[in-house]
């Protein structure tokens, strides 16, 4: 029987104490890690996919994409830059989703991290994210296609690397219970 059925991890996690704690600090962290950023602003990698990935492997694909479409408000409506566009959302959504779906209720392998971080950045960031911006902003798809490959480019091996080491480092201490 395939193991999404029987895993049931499209059901939102009971809700508790310790679950809206742990969701309201790891979505504080998210909304953190995403204004921190190295490179120029043409070619910044952020680190908001470290604490997504870290949801996704804590909370499943459900409660992940909700607190991601959360995170994404919360930076617009606390830092205010550009124009908000809920549009957005639904990448934000989806990315939370991916990680959720891919790292959720299983220890952690490389080659659930890599499919997880391409599904996330080629289809979601580079397609649609650049297909969004195209539109809404009325900037040339082309242009804005081509500078987020080469960005791209760079950053999914920094990101498979990081969230693989993260996590495993977590596992190896068990920081996590795991039933």
């Amino acid at each position: 029987m395939n193991t999404l059925m029987t895993r049931n991890i499209f059901t939102l996690p009971t809700m508790n104490a310790k679950l809206l704690s742990t969701s309201a600090l790891l979505l504080a962290l998210d909304v953190i890690l995403y204004k921190i950023a190295i490179g120029p602003a043409y070619f910044q990698i952020t680190f908001g996919f470290l604490s997504m990935a870290l949801m996704g492997y804590l909370y499943g694909p459900i409660w992940v994409g909700l607190l991601e479409m959360l995170s994404n408000t919360l930076n617009f409506t606390i830092f205010g830059s550009g124009t908000f566009q809920a549009a957005f959302l639904l990448t934000a959504f989806l990315g939370g989703f991916i990680n959720g779906l891919l790292l959720y209720d299983k220890k952690i392998n490389l080659l659930s991290v890599i499919i997880a971080q391409l599904l996330i950045m080629v289809p979601v960031s580079l397609f649609i994210n650049s297909w969004l911006m195209s539109v809404l902003f009325g900037a040339d798809f082309k242009v804005i296609f081509l500078g987020r490959v080469i960005r791209n480019m760079f950053q999914i091996p920094i990101q498979v690397a990081v969230i693989y080491s993260f996590i495993k480092a977590l596992e190896a201490r068990k920081v996590f219970k795991r039933t």
